[in-house]
């Protein structure tokens, strides 16, 4: 078994990620089509956590899956919604 944590902005699309993880992980000989499976685990004030739970046969595979997803999932947002990635918001004094 193996995760990867992505955070992203509360306005993110989740069920997006969600069939995006689903495509990865059919494309992927690395994965044994045990688990595969993403949860919001954490929301904070800025940023929500995204988990991907995913298995594969052995210990030195889960870790190219981790990789494998982290790097596409990472694209797969910068491509399609790189708006929804975390921001730090500052306020503008001036615009109370």
């Amino acid at each position: 078994m193996g995760t990867v944590f992505i955070y992203v902005d509360h306005s993110f699309p989740v069920d997006d990620l969600r069939a995006e993880l689903t495509r990865l992980l059919d494309a992927s000989a690395l994965w044994d089509k045990r688990v595969g499976l993403l949860q919001v685990t954490d929301a904070k004030e800025r940023t929500i956590e995204l988990r991907a739970l995913v298995s594969a046969r052995n210990s030195s595979e889960a870790f190219d899956l981790r990789c494998y997803v982290r790097e596409n999932l990472l694209k797969y947002i910068n491509g399609h919604m790189p708006e929804t990635l975390p921001l730090i918001r500052l306020k503008n004094e001036a615009n109370k």
